[in-house]
């Protein structure tokens, strides 16, 4: 959806920031990237990959790209159901990953649920007004304000007790035995790493298993590195972790110029309630990565949120606007 040209009522806009920001800052444009040269054989590989899930009793909702092993993650549910929200604490990050839709130059500065705030004060109340339920406090990489981090975890906990999941999404590199502790000492429920970030090494996974039972790998599933999702899927199940999240790759006009670099072509065109459009190979791809999950991890838990299933949560996010308590 594009901005318009004038400024708009603040509850207009509000609702803009509600609906798409939180997702992914409203960066991204339709056609950015040139359409697949083989939309047919793509579309028929991923008929058999679906086809055999379904055979395998995998839960979910096809119809949707929403696929899952053993359990959900306890953040996924609420978000599922459109009761998920964002606190991006910073922009600025240790890494400068090419999928990467943040804004540059990065920048300083808090936002929640897509609103820009000026207190952290601020914060519960936005959240509380619209009925979150499972909170993640992401970036850039979060951990570069750990002060921030663990004051917005334990102020949020008062708040809300256990009514309300609170995640960190961070690529670990600012992990310490001594922040994980922090961190879990403040209330925070769980992690979420990025690991296509360091190349997959499961290094930060294990040390944060050390402090949270709850430390989920999630990733963009990136077409040409199946070889390598394999052996880090490997490395999960040495260490018992918990849980995998795939997010089929997308394209945005922030990382558009870097994966046209590589070669990279557009799915399709962004859904109505979305705000970005899907990069080619990266559907088959993940559901061919959640096969060899179910092959070679039987343990792990596996759930991939397609473009399909972010659509799904946006309509559910629309359906709840204004209406906290139901």
């Amino acid at each position: 959806m594009n901005e318009p040209s004038q400024p708009m009522p603040k509850k207009e806009k509000r609702a803009i920031s509600e609906t798409y920001q939180k997702y992914a800052l409203g960066l991204a444009k339709n056609k950015l990237l040139e359409q697949s040269p083989s939309p047919g054989e793509r579309d028929g590989r991923r008929k058999e990959l679906v086809a055999e899930l379904v055979r395998r009793g995998v839960k979910g909702w096809p119809e949707r790209g929403t696929f899952y092993t053993g359990l959900l993650a306890p953040g996924c549910i609420p978000c599922l159901g459109g009761r998920g929200s964002n606190l991006c604490l910073t922009t600025l990050c240790t890494r400068d990953c090419f999928f990467c839709f943040n804004p540059k130059p990065r920048a300083e500065g808090i936002s929640v649920h897509g609103l820009s705030v000026s207190s952290e004060s601020d914060i519960p109340g936005i959240l509380a007004q619209r009925g979150i339920r499972s909170v993640g406090i992401s970036g850039g990489e979060p951990l570069l304000k750990p002060d921030a981090a663990l004051r917005i975890i334990k102020t949020l906990r008062d708040h809300f007790h256990d009514s309300l999941r609170i995640d960190l999404y961070s690529n670990g590199d600012m992990f310490t035995p001594e922040i994980l502790r922090s961190l879990r000492d403040a209330g925070l429920s769980g992690l979420r790493l990025n690991l296509a970030s360091n190349g997959y090494n499961p290094a930060p996974l294990e040390l944060a298993l050390t402090e949270f039972s709850d430390a989920s790998v999630e990733i963009p599933i990136i077409p040409s590195h199946a070889q390598r999702l394999q052996k880090m899927v490997r490395a999960m199940a040495n260490i018992k972790a918990p849980r995998l999240i795939m997010h089929e790759l997308f394209v945005s006009a922030q990382n558009v110029d870097a994966l046209r670099r590589l070669g990279m072509h557009a799915a399709g065109e962004m859904g109505e309630k979305l705000t970005w459009s899907p990069v080619a190979g990266s559907d088959e791809s993940a559901l061919e990565l959640f096969l060899y999950c179910m092959d070679h991890a039987p343990k792990l838990s596996v759930f991939y949120c397609s473009t399909g299933t972010q659509e799904w949560i946006a309509e559910n996010a629309l359906a709840h606007a204004g209406s906290p308590s139901a």
